[in-house]
Parts: C-alpha cells; sequence; structure tokens
C-alpha cells in the first residue's frame, strides 16, 4: 500500500468567500489559531489563500498611504489580499510528492482540490508524517495486510513482529527471491525503520533470476527442477513430419 495525500488529509476546513473583510480574516486566524485560510466560491472552488503575511502587507500598504486615501479607499476585502493562485496537490498524489513539492515551494501546508478547483481538504507536514508515527501494532497489521494482497501471504505462513520500528519477518516461503520481495514490501510500508529477515526458503534461486536460461516467475506453481533437462518443444507443420519419417 502506498499512502496518498487523501489518507492523511483534513477534510473540515475553515474557508472565507472573496467579500469577507480583512478585520473579519484576521480575527478569524486569531480565534481559530491557523496562519492561513483558502478563500472560496460557489461550489468551494479555490481562489485563493490569505495568510497573516498578506494581512501584514496589506497593514503595511495602508500605512504609507495619507489619512485621507484611507478614509476614501473602501474597506479592504478577502479578494483583495489574497494570494493567487494558491498552491494545491490531487488527492491521488503520494505522501513523498506531497513532502517535495512543500520543500520546494517552502510551504506548511497544501490545499487538496478535486475537479473543477474543488476545495477537497488542507495537508499539513504534520500530516505528511502521522504515518510514521504509528503505534507498532498498527504497523505489523499493514505489513500483514500488504503480503497478503499483494503476495497471497498469510500471517501462518510468514510472520511479523514490530517493535520500536522493527519489523522481525519470520515463516518459511518457496523460493529466496520471494523472502526477497516479502522484505522489500515490508520496508516500504510507513513506519518501518529495520527489517529483520528470518525467513526460511526451501530453494535458492539467486543465480537462476540472473540467468537469462531457464527463467521462471518467482510466484509460479511449476515446481523447478535444477536437475531436469531444457527440452524445446517445436510445433511441425505437416511435410515438415513428412519430410523427417522419410529420413529427410
Amino acid at each position: 500500500m502506498q499512502w496518498q495525500v487523501d489518507d492523511v488529509m483534513t477534510r473540515e476546513v475553515i474557508t472565507v468567500g472573496a467579500d469577507t473583510p480583512v478585520g473579519q480574516v484576521a480575527s478569524l486566524l486569531d480565534r481559530e489559531g491557523i496562519s492561513a485560510v483558502p478563500v472560496t466560491a460557489e461550489a468551494g472552488r479555490v481562489l485563493g489563500v490569505v495568510s497573516q503575511a498578506d494581512l501584514l502587507d496589506d497593514v503595511a500598504h495602508g500605512a504609507r498611504q495619507p489619512r485621507s486615501d484611507q478614509r476614501a479607499a473602501p474597506a479592504a476585502r478577502a479578494g483583495d489580499v489574497m494570494t493567487a493562485p494558491a498552491l494545491w496537490i490531487n488527492p491521488d498524489a503520494s505522501l513523498s510528492q506531497a513532502a517535495r513539492t512543500m520543500q520546494d515551494r517552502n510551504v506548511r501546508r497544501l490545499l487538496v482540490t478535486g475537479p473543477h478547483g474543488r476545495l477537497l481538504g488542507v495537508v499539513s507536514r504534520g500530516d505528511l508524517l502521522r504515518p510514521y508515527a504509528r503505534y507498532d501494532a498498527a504497523i505489523r497489521r499493514e505489513v500483514e495486510a500488504v503480503l497478503r494482497r499483494r503476495l497471497w501471504i498469510r500471517p501462518e505462513q510468514v510472520g511479523v513482529r514490530v517493535h520500536k520500528g522493527t519489523a522481525t519477518l519470520t515463516g518459511a516461503v518457496g523460493r529466496r527471491s520471494t523472502a526477497d520481495i516479502v522484505t522489500r514490501l515490508a520496508r516500504a510500508v510507513p513506519g518501518v525503520s529495520e527489517v529483520d529477515n528470518r525467513i526460511r526458503y526451501d530453494f535458492d534461486d539467486a543465480d537462476l533470476a540472473r540467468s537469462k536460461v531457464s527463467r521462471t516467475h518467482p510466484f509460479s506453481a511449476e515446481p523447478f527442477r535444477p536437475d531436469a533437462p531444457q527440452r524445446r518443444r517445436l510445433r511441425l507443420g505437416g511435410s515438415q513430419r513428412h519430410r523427417q519419417a522419410q529420413g529427410v
């Protein structure tokens, strides 16, 4: 299982409209303890984002204006000071993709949008780290689920123990290549920091996997017989069989 943004994002998001006065936006940020708020239109379509930095820029700009201009100018609205377009990401993006976007753009959160730019949620840096800070029992259950879905291996065949992020794998499989795949799948589960592979196997097919001859699928049900002679099956037409019968 590869975790996606949709698995960790916050779905309940506070928003404001483009006509919301800047004073109300500032009060909202202070009351909710947040640093930014999305600006949305009808049907939740994202227009931009108003952050604390945007509000400070507006205050600094207003302080430089003459007093007479300040009285004449209408009150600023969220649509006047927002940053647009807003940074967004698809809900099916991987956590690593979201993390790279945050690092590249030097932001702490991204808006998650769906079709037509509709707001679905918000994903933050803390959300991306959540799968890696889970309890050992939750990590063990996910490793078992991955092995069952990908390799049809149940806990009775390969046992999984997780302690402080270290996954210990025990049991037996038919081939060494299968044991190696189990290790790679377990290592890819968020929260697994190390894998202790103690899986036994009946046949070491490492050399076979590197060979270009007699290559077989690692999950094949057909047993491999290294001492059996290799046979080529030739499909001969009627005239070819007739010539063979005549000794030609």
